[in-house]
């Protein structure tokens, strides 16, 4: 009889025992196989990979990012505000302090600690602006725009008495800090050097992580070119919301500066040049103060000028279109970014590049007796252009044509006439570019522009005309479209003062911590040299005497110390219905250690005005040393 099989009840703990041989006994042998050790190889692997990946991520939670978790977390508790840094201080060359700080009261106001009832919230808003003389809507309008932020700023610039009565009447919620606000003794005239401070906006804050909302940073002058100096580490102050005080921690305030600027120098040529002004009515003009021997800028001013602490704080409407919108371009530095027409002032590099070419000599002469000369047109001879003198000039040499300022004589030296071959436009364009003329100096303030070289490629492409011979006259006597600015006329100037050496221009001499360990120094800078020997440029230095002595510039001639010295009036514009006035000088004669540059804009029918202004200068400059 057959053996009967049930299938076994598995929910039943015991095990028959014919079903330990079953498997191996069955047909279906394969269906059930061992498991090899490579699975258990491959499991243990998964398992220990798993456990290592939540090691090592637990391992960099609590060390790599432990720091930047424990800051989080301590933000829930704490808000913090970065106290801006006292910048650094900005003296002259004899330790005068031209831009420095004065303590400063600000009102702040942390969130999370203002009381959260209606009643409470509008009776701290009203009690505000009780002691602020503040109307209560403005200042309910800055907790309700505050919200939004951790911290917030009420009113900066706070009275003593003011921040007192705060400090006695709340503990919690609004805060009073103790900062600082940039300070400029003589604003006005130091802000063309100085520059002035501006608040920050969302482009500094996208481009530099340094700063924060409440920061201000240099926007002119100094202030702006050595701005990473200046402004320091932020302090911090960290408003504890559980025992509801704060920890300050200090900002470390940022480096001096000492200048090339001699204070008194400045203030000199600022009176001196905003003087002339003033008594013929005039705005604008410009003046630079250099010594020849470093390339050292000793005073430097621009009119119209501005008060930089004006600027200092949050700017209203009215504060804003006066100095950014107006046409009189108050914050403009002409000294370093106008261009102007040299007029008579090339002359003296004309007549050094006529007599290196050979061009002339000092015994060269011309003889005018109609006050000017005629040149054809090239196409049609019946058409005769005719280039005028100022006055009737008679029979010249060098020095005496330098002295006189002939115009008919460097005409004849840049383009030639009569028995002057001329140096031609190539020529001049090579001495004009080896002076820099069309180069950036690079003083170390921004806004510096180069002048500006026209060449017959460039008119051609401008006006579809060539280059004609009356077009090497008018640059020769600096007219034209050749442009210069103050700034490279002073440092011409100097070249020739000191035997042909083109300085840089610069500003600051050094820079050091508030112990006085010095950072960086700086020192002369040379750009390069002018091709003349020394017979050349001492003839050339004896015409510019000659100015004074029996010139143009016969002004100077009453100063107690010798000066050497060109004039210049330039016509403004294509019919020239302007003049500017314009002069360089140097003095000593024989022992140079100042130059200067003066060009005063749209003078009309006063001649003059910048000899004027550079007499007063240099006779109080030589009184004081």
């Amino acid at each position: 009889m057959p053996k009967e099989y049930k299938i076994q009840n598995f929910e039943s703990d015991t095990v028959a025992p014919e079903e330990t041989l079953a498997d191996s006994l069955g047909s279906y042998l394969k269906m059930e196989i061992p498991i090899s050790g490579s699975v258990a190889q491959i499991i243990c692997f998964l398992i220990i990979s798993v456990l290592g990946f939540f090691l090592l991520y637990s391992f960099k939670l609590q060390v790599f990012q432990g720091k930047a978790f424990s800051e989080i977390a301590a933000s829930n508790r704490t808000a913090v505000y970065k106290i801006p840094a006292v910048r650094g201080l900005i003296l002259d060359r004899n330790g005068e302090v031209i831009a420095g700080s004065q303590p400063v009261f600000s009102l702040m106001a942390v969130t999370a600690d203002l009381p959260e009832e209606k009643a409470a919230q509008n009776n701290l808003v009203r009690t505000l602006a009780e002691i602020l003389s503040e109307p209560e809507e403005n200042i309910a309008n800055l907790f309700s725009k505050g919200k939004s932020q951790s911290v917030f700023f009420i009113k900066k610039g706070l009275t003593k008495e003011q921040a007192l009565q705060i400090q006695n009447r709340f503990e919690n919620g609004v805060y009073v800090l103790n900062n600082a606000e940039r300070w400029y003794p003589d604003g006005q005239k130091f802000s063309g050097i100085v520059g002035y401070t501006g608040k920050i906006s969302q482009k500094d804050l996208l481009e530099d992580d340094y700063y924060s909302i409440n920061d201000r940073k240099g926007r002119a002058g100094i202030e702006e070119s050595y701005e990473s100096y200046l402004r320091g580490g932020h302090g911090r102050v960290f408003f504890d919301r559980v025992s509801k005080k704060y920890l300050v921690n200090d900002p470390v305030a940022g480096n001096s500066l000492t200048l090339n600027i001699d204070a008194k120098v400045q203030k000199n040529l600022y009176d001196s040049l905003g003087s002339v002004l003033r008594e013929n009515g005039l705005k604008a003009a410009s003046a630079v103060a250099q010594n020849p021997n470093t390339g050292e800028i000793l005073g430097l001013v621009s009119f119209s000028s501005f008060d930089n602490n004006l600027l200092v704080g949050d700017l209203d409407e009215e504060t804003y279109k006066k100095y950014f919108e107006s046409r009189d371009r108050l914050v403009f530095n002409r000294a370093i970014g106008g261009k102007y027409n040299p007029g008579s002032t090339i002359k003296p590099l004309l007549a050094l590049a006529g007599l290196f070419e050979g061009v002339i000599t000092p015994d060269t002469t011309i003889t005018d007796l109609a006050g000017y000369i005629t040149i054809p047109n090239i196409y049609n001879p019946e058409i005769v252009y005719k280039y005028r003198d100022w006055k009737v000039q008679g029979t010249l040499k060098l020095k005496k044509a330098l002295a006189q300022s002939s115009d008919i004589y460097f005409y004849s030296v840049g383009g030639g006439y009569g028995d002057i071959k001329g140096l031609g436009f190539e020529k001049l364009e090579k001495y004009f570019r080896q002076f820099f003329i069309d180069k950036i100096l690079g003083i170390d303030i921004g806004g510096e522009t180069a002048g500006f070289v026209p060449n017959e490629e460039w008119k051609l492409e401008k006006t579809g005309q060539p280059w004609f011979t009356g077009d090497t006259y008018n640059v020769s006597i600096g007219q034209g479209d050749l442009l210069v600015t103050p700034l490279w006329l002073s440092s011409y100037v100097s070249a020739i003062a000191n035997g042909g050496v083109f300085y840089k221009p610069f500003m600051v001499k050094k820079i050091s911590e508030r112990s006085g360990d010095v950072v960086k120094e700086f020192s002369s800078e040379e750009l390069g040299k002018l091709p003349f020997d020394v017979n050349t440029m001492q003839i050339v230095r004896e015409g510019m005497r000659e100015v004074v002595i029996s010139g143009t510039a016969q002004l100077l001639n009453t100063l107690p110390f010798s000066v050497a010295a060109k004039t210049g009036t330039a016509e403004v514009g294509f019919k020239g219905g302007q003049l500017n006035s314009v002069f360089i000088a140097y003095a000593p004669f024989d022992n140079p250690e100042i130059a200067v540059s003066v060009v005063i804009e749209n003078i009309g029918k006063k001649q003059g005005l910048a000899v004027l202004a550079a007499k007063s200068f240099l006779e109080i400059y030589f009184s004081n040393f």
